[in-house]
């Protein structure tokens, strides 16, 4: 008897037995195809006497089961009164010639490659060998009875459902962008606050005024109300929503400032003051009401972009125009707030437009106090309306 507690090792232990004997005994949660022991198992397909594969939570990835569609050694498991969970492997050429492994791995790249598993490597001269061998045996067997083979129809059916469920389940592992975090999100004291302690914090602003934050977003969405393109907007409205009207140009007494002030951007003041139509379309994109998705936040970055042929082009200001025509979804991205908001959840201070949306704005709408239900209150109505882009009152600093 061996313990095995390195991935890699339990792969190559697999492929040995693969190798090595002529009849395969498997029941496995999930699988997929990648390792090392997938490719000998696709060679030595005919050797496989049972092999039950789970589906639960939608895991076993299409490719596996595209390989044995109309299969008649290896069958699946679609439903069960709970889980369908093993990880066995018997490998024989005889009741006293046989090894197996058993333990945490699935037959997935993941379990052979990178996961943390521990697993028992068993052999016919072990002691209760007998009683391992018959117990293992029977086991599979009772599996294999609840089993079914699939069809073309099952396969093309499963990967429709399989792709829409890929980012519940990336997000149930914390895969959210291309960038790992550090930090899981149970540490995160922001992601895990119910709405009242979070109300708590965003009203504590300890640099700006939290009330003429609400007013300046509600200002703002009285703009988009009133008009419905960027581009009709007057032209101290636009500086006001871009962020670069001074308070002696303003006929408000609003610090146009808070949530990012872009006064420093000189190109962004020149696209905003000759009215740069990109600027408008790009905006247009983000619908005033309802839910907003990637397809949405892809469309405006690529009109954003086209204002800036020349560069210049960037997160902290596309963001400022997000965060003001939703405050519900968006948070302006600058040099004030970055270091502190990407601390929170463990990732690099460099903020691309796909790291932003991806790595920030998809762990936001996943927090508690995003998904809370809208307050009553009308003062905490108004911030739930504006919730996202509050956090800048949260990890602003000044520099």
């Amino acid at each position: 008897m061996k313990i095995i507690t390195n991935p890699i090792e339990i792969d190559q232990a697999l492929v040995g037995m693969i190798k090595k004997y002529k009849n395969y005994f498997i029941a496995t949660a999930w699988a997929s195809l990648g390792s090392k022991a997938s490719l000998a198992l696709l060679k030595n397909r005919n050797r496989i006497k049972k092999m039950v594969v789970g589906i639960h939570f939608y895991q076993t990835h299409p490719n596996f089961i595209k390989e044995f569609i109309n299969s008649e050694s290896v069958k699946f498991i679609l439903k069960t009164s709970g889980v369908y969970h093993p990880k066995a492997y018997l490998f024989y050429n005889s009741p006293e010639d046989w090894e197996c492994i058993i333990g945490s791995a699935n037959f997935t790249e993941s379990a052979l490659s990178k996961n943390s598993e521990i697993v028992v490597h068993l052999k016919s001269s072990d002691p209760y060998a007998t009683s391992v061998y018959e117990t293992l045996t029977a086991t599979i067997n009772n599996y294999w009875e609840k089993s079914e083979s699939v069809d073309k129809n099952f396969y093309k059916n499963y990967i429709n459902v399989w792709k829409k469920n890929q980012k519940k389940v990336k997000k149930l592992s914390e895969q959210y962008g291309r960038n790992n975090s550090n930090k899981p999100l149970v540490k995160s004291k922001l992601f895990t606050l119910t709405w009242d302690k979070y109300f708590k914090q965003i009203k504590n602003d300890k640099f700006h005024s939290f009330k003429g934050r609400i007013e300046l977003l509600d200002t703002v969405q009285s703009y988009f109300e009133h008009e419905k393109h960027f581009y009709k907007f007057e032209k101290i409205q636009r500086r006001e929503v871009a962020g670069i009207a001074t308070s002696n140009q303003s006929e408000s007494a609003i610090e146009w400032g808070w949530f990012g002030s872009m006064i420093g951007s000189g190109k962004f003041q020149n696209r905003i003051n000759s009215n740069n139509v990109y600027i408008s379309d790009a905006l247009d994109c983000i619908p005033l009401h309802g839910e907003i998705d990637k397809t949405n936040y892809n469309c405006f970055v690529n009109y954003f972009n086209q204002a800036f042929p020349d560069g210049g082009s960037g997160v902290a200001i596309a963001s400022r125009l997000l965060a003001m025509k939703r405050p519900d979804y968006f948070v302006c991205i600058d040099k004030q707030n970055r270091t502190k908001l990407c601390d929170e959840f463990g990732l690099p201070k460099s903020v691309s437009f796909e790291s932003y949306w991806d790595d920030i704005i998809e762990r936001i709408l996943d927090s508690i106090w995003w998904n809370s239900k809208k307050p009553s209150n009308t003062l905490q109505a108004k911030a739930w309306n504006g919730r996202v882009a509050m956090l800048d009152a949260i990890f602003y600093e000044e520099k």
